[in-house]
């Protein structure tokens, strides 16, 4: 995620500055892009409310007819996805430097990407936040649509103090990522191969990459398990473990455990309850509507039988069709495909296919009757 942080205080070392590079840091050492812009030290002026970007037709629409410092703003507020205010608080409100880079922001409009916004304020009493943050919550975010990720203020002793330094470091280092991580070229190939069924023997490339990826899902799922997260929290955290955009009908209910991520692709209205265990190299589908109950279990990776081949790996898939309902407790083999409609019952062990519109049931599992 890219975030911009507008200082609009005239201290370069004050506590608004300190308070805006703590949190800075907090999100870049968990992966942010993080660009600062200290307003009071541009050349930026007010607004001329002229309409010269608003010109229908004009050939030049979202631009504005001051060339100033703001020029330099304009293209970091259309790639941001967060923008981060921050202020010493002065007569009520913003400083005046920032206040004219807000209000010049109308030239864009609306910022391409921007969706989320915090603000920031430091001040020398806590009674004097209110104008800011009534223009803040009421003006700001309404007008650009944008989600607030959190207020932030400090006033006398709390100023330039070590656990206010910690509480912005802190959310910074909470914040979660709008998409997944794209896959890398290689990591497409190594992917490719583990859905083709290829053997992945010891001590090859393809093998230290199911190592690496296994540590890079642990730190995902650890962020998961480890405290409470709304439901969009729990959709950014899964599109970052695989890689792939998460539809908003997604649903989950942690803890969830896996060893890599990357291979799984999940479809609309999919949910997936608490305790289960995925072992995706091989690739797991979900299709649309699909249930899983608690604690199941998907392993898409075998062993060796010979001795000599035990420590190498042999990948399968799995396919779970529409409306699929796993129970509690099922167990899925690698290679298996459970057919659209199909139910299988509470601590099944599905080793193999299962056809559309059938109850399985048992270890190993088998037909009880159809739907």
């Amino acid at each position: 995620m890219k975030i911009l942080i507008l200082n609009g205080s005239p201290r370069p070392h004050g506590n608004t500055a300190a308070m805006a590079e703590a949190f800075a840091k907090g999100a870049r050492e968990n992966g942010h892009q993080v660009d600062i812009m200290n307003i009071c030290q541009m050349n930026i002026a007010g607004c001329k409310a002229c309409e010269y970007c608003h010109q229908k037709g004009s050939g030049h629409e979202r631009r504005c007819i001051q060339q100033d410092d703001m020029q330099k703003v304009y293209p970091l507020l259309d790639e941001a996805d967060m923008i981060v205010l921050a202020s010493p608080v002065y007569y009520h409100g913003f400083s005046g430097q920032l206040q004219c880079a807000i209000h010049r922001i109308y030239a864009l409009d609306k910022p391409k990407k921007l969706k989320k916004a915090a603000l920031i304020l430091s001040s020398g009493s806590n009674h004097v936040y209110g104008g800011a943050i009534y223009e803040y919550q009421n003006s700001f975010l309404n007008y650009l649509h944008l989600e607030d990720m959190g207020i932030f203020t400090s006033y006398g002793e709390q100023n330039g103090s070590e656990d206010k330094r910690k509480e912005l470091y802190d959310f910074g280092k909470s914040l979660l990522s709008d998409c997944g991580s794209a896959l890398d070229p290689r990591e497409e190939e190594f992917l490719r191969d583990f859905r083709s069924g290829k053997p992945i023997r010891q001590g090859t490339d393809a093998n230290a990459y199911i190592n690496h990826a296994a540590q890079e899902a642990m730190k995902i799922t650890a962020v998961l398990n480890s405290s409470y997260h709304t439901p969009s929290e729990i959709q950014e955290l899964i599109s970052r473990l695989t890689g792939k955009p998460v539809d908003p009908t997604f649903g989950m209910f942690p803890p969830f455990y896996t060893d890599c991520g990357r291979n799984i692709t999940i479809g609309k209205h999919v949910f997936i309850n608490s305790g289960c265990r995925f072992q995706d190299q091989g690739g797991i589908t979900i299709d649309d509507g699909a249930l899983i109950g608690h604690n199941a279990v998907l392993a898409t990776l075998n062993h060796g039988l010979a001795p000599e081949e035990r420590h190498d790996l042999f990948p399968a898939p799995i396919h779970i069709g529409k409306n699929v309902w796993l129970g509690a407790n099922v167990t899925v083999l690698g290679g298996v495909t459970i057919g659209d409609n199909a139910v299988v019952a509470a601590g099944a062990l599905v080793t193999k296919d299962v056809a559309p519109n059938t109850v399985v049931a048992g270890v190993p599992a088998r037909v009880l009757h159809m739907i």
